[in-house]
């Protein structure tokens, strides 16, 4: 990125993310498909039946081309219009805007059919695949970055097709490790079976509710601070928004590994041992989560300055900001693990949803009455991921019986004592140094010998450090 940055320039690859972000909208409500799709191939492969999940992926695929077909309509009309009528592009950028919007809309079509296959890898629990597959993007980016450099002329247009060669690359194999080593992948014909697809839609339909609080967060939040900032605010957000989505995935690395054991679990009636494995899971998330998150909040003015050499304005703060939103929700998201599996998502998409979506209207209203503050929104975003973690629980306990003082002692409040004592001391011993590279690298070293040791002797319980003992010594033989 920090190569981008400066081939690119600000302006240029703010425009790119704010751009971009149009189609990204879209490409929520294809994830909401996507939770579906992965929740009924895994409830399939629970019930250990061949014909019901060839009938689950065929449905499934058939409902994304539908799909595919009447977003790029919608897009081409509706976006392009918004593109040159409505969002704040300079005159002279507004050609290759347009560039970039057509190659995002192509490379979201591409994404959005793939979603099936990926679908099949997660409920098989291929997760060996997505790191192999997320080496070869990173690497191919990186060489993207490179051939940018002696790129003289329409550097914001060679930039977007090459991404798009890139995404082509790497759903393409996808498709063909799924059609090689998945049957149910094999020989598709264009079908609907009644039964999946109307289940399969009224529950992605709920997460469509869900997708729409994810857009007005993130891409809404994107597009108005380029109207009331203008595209260098964009540059900060994006840098921001991509550290976050580093993190973000991390996490979702973890809960992919679990959530189609857990709609198994449920598959086969086993509540109990379903209910156990969303508490660790969630709990062993949190404390990965934290041995990246802690030092880069302490030393993120200093890593984005080693990272990006010239850094925007607000980018730091921007992205200590999100951080922090993001590790409360992390809290209660895996939960959400639970409700996908006993499809009974109505409710808890309802509510929990509804708060979210109140984030545009009332940075909106913020930013007209509050003039020059950018990082208003960001305050408004920690303070409903509060009211929405609260929502999670409380409608857990209503819809699917969460034991909610159990999970409060257990989790909530081992959680936010193991990141309190840990951050209070990482913190007062790193800034005893001056910031330096030095400094940077200490931080990281500490994090990883404390809060692992802080994690054993309060984060985790009696069983959960003898599992511990026990996998140690069975992987070194002791």
């Amino acid at each position: 990125m920090p190569i981008v940055l400066k081939s690119l320039g600000a302006s240029d690859y703010g425009l790119y993310y704010v751009v971009g972000g149009v189609v990204t909208m879209f490409s929520f409500i294809g994830g909401s498909l996507s939770s579906g799709s992965q929740r009924f191939i895994a409830y399939a492969l629970g019930k250990d039946d061949v014909r019901l999940l060839k009938q689950t992926f065929d449905t499934t695929l058939s409902i994304y081309i539908v799909f595919a077909i009447i977003s790029f309509v919608v897009l081409e009309l509706a976006g392009v219009w918004f593109l040159n009528c409505q969002m704040n592009i300079p005159t002279d950028k507004l050609t290759a805007a347009n560039w970039v919007y057509q190659f995002s809309l192509l490379a979201f079509v591409i994404n959005l059919i793939i979603i099936p296959y990926i679908a099949t890898v997660i409920a098989h629990e291929r997760m060996s695949l997505f790191a192999y597959l997320s080496i070869l993007e990173c690497i191919l980016k990186l060489g993207v970055a490179i051939v940018l450099q002696f790129i003289l002329e329409n550097q914001l247009v060679v930039y977007a097709i090459l991404i798009f060669v890139v995404a082509i690359l790497v759903q393409g194999i996808y498709f063909l490790y799924c059609r090689f080593h998945f049957v149910e992948c094999r020989n598709y014909r264009l079908s609907w079976n009644s039964k999946i697809g109307m289940e399969l839609l009224t529950y992605s339909g709920w997460n469509v509710v869900g997708s729409l609080a994810i857009i007005s967060r993130q891409q809404g939040l994107n597009v108005l601070l380029n109207l009331f900032f203008g595209t260098i605010l964009n540059a900060a957000h994006s840098i921001a928004q991509q550290i976050n989505g580093v993190l973000t995935q991390f996490v979702n690395n973890l809960y992919m590994a679990t959530r189609p054991q857990i709609t198994k679990l449920y598959a086969a009636g086993d509540s109990k041992e379903m209910w156990n494995l969303v508490f660790r899971s969630a709990k062993l998330a949190f404390y990965l989560l934290m041995l990246v998150s802690i030092p880069s909040v302490i030393e993120m003015n200093a890593i984005l300055t080693l990272w990006l050499g010239s850094v925007p304005q607000y980018t730091t703060e921007i992205s200590i900001l999100m951080i922090i939103s993001m590790l409360i929700e992390t809290q209660v998201n895996q939960i959400i693990a639970a409700f996908q599996a006993a499809n009974k998502i109505k409710k808890y998409q309802l509510y929990s949803s509804t708060i979210l979506l109140l984030n545009i209207p009332i940075t909106y209203l913020l930013l007209k009455t509050l003039d020059d503050i950018p990082l208003v929104p960001y305050f408004v975003s920690i303070l409903l991921s509060v009211l929405y973690a609260g929502s999670i629980l409380w409608q857990a306990k209503v819809v699917i019986q969460l034991d909610l003082n159990r999970y409060i002692k257990q989790v909530i409040f081992k959680l936010s004592l193991v990141f309190g004592i840990a951050f209070f001391c990482i913190y007062n011993i790193s800034t005893l140094m001056a910031p330096s590279f030095y400094r940077i690298a200490c931080t990281y070293s500490l994090s990883i010998f404390l809060i692992p040791l802080i994690v054993w002797l309060i984060g985790l319980d009696h069983f959960e450090r003898s599992f511990c003992i026990r996998l140690v010594r069975n992987k070194f033989h002791l």
